[in-house]
């Protein structure tokens, strides 16, 4: 991380608007730079929900696990941004992101329900991030971007990862790359 910032949630519902408003109100008020070519991560405990409106209203943990947008500054850069959960404090609402489903049963890679869910978020999130890099929105033949067509598919692997960073062990799931199908690789 360059730079990390603490903004306690003053609401319990956030909106894809109050989502811009908390890094808009970061740069403005100089805590965060402006940077065109950044990505800005909002990680939210799971008892907050946030809302996604499309045709119809979607919620945070229930409906999906983390989501990526972009907007324009005002004369200024397309700022490109994640919203990623803990599903481990959303009680029943956030089961579908916990990552013990596809775990064995002695729990997920590093012991740390809500760290490792978020693992595995965190890269489909990132990978559609990067290649929806101008928020002119990318999609296979199918109409899936690139993490949403391989969403939960980790592919061959044994007990609870499929991947090692530094010394730690991680289940992150797989990412669809044309001609390829859905795979692993750094």
């Amino acid at each position: 991380f360059k730079k990390s910032v603490d903004v306690a949630a003053t609401k319990t519902v956030l909106s894809i608007i109050d989502i811009i408003s908390i890094l808009l109100g970061q740069f403005n008020a100089g805590k965060l730079p402006i940077d065109p070519n950044g990505v800005y991560t909002l990680f939210f405990r799971g008892d907050i929900t946030a809302t996604w409106t499309t045709n119809t209203l979607l919620y945070w943990l229930v409906d999906f696990c983390g989501y990526h947008g972009a907007f324009r500054i005002t004369n200024g850069p397309i700022i490109k941004f994640m919203v990623i959960g803990d599903p481990s404090y959303a009680g029943a609402n956030g089961e579908q992101c916990e990552q013990i489903r596809f775990s064995d049963p002695g729990g997920t890679a590093n012991n740390n329900l809500g760290a490792d869910s978020m693992v595995s978020v965190y890269a489909h999130e990132m990978a559609e991030t990067i290649t929806n890099y101008n928020g002119a929105w990318y999609f296979n033949s199918n109409g899936n971007e690139n993490g949403d067509a391989c969403y939960w598919d980790f592919g061959d692997y044994s007990g609870n990862s499929n991947m090692v960073a530094g010394t730690k062990r991680f289940l992150v799931q797989q990412m669809w790359v044309p001609t390829k199908g859905c795979v692993m690789s750094l």
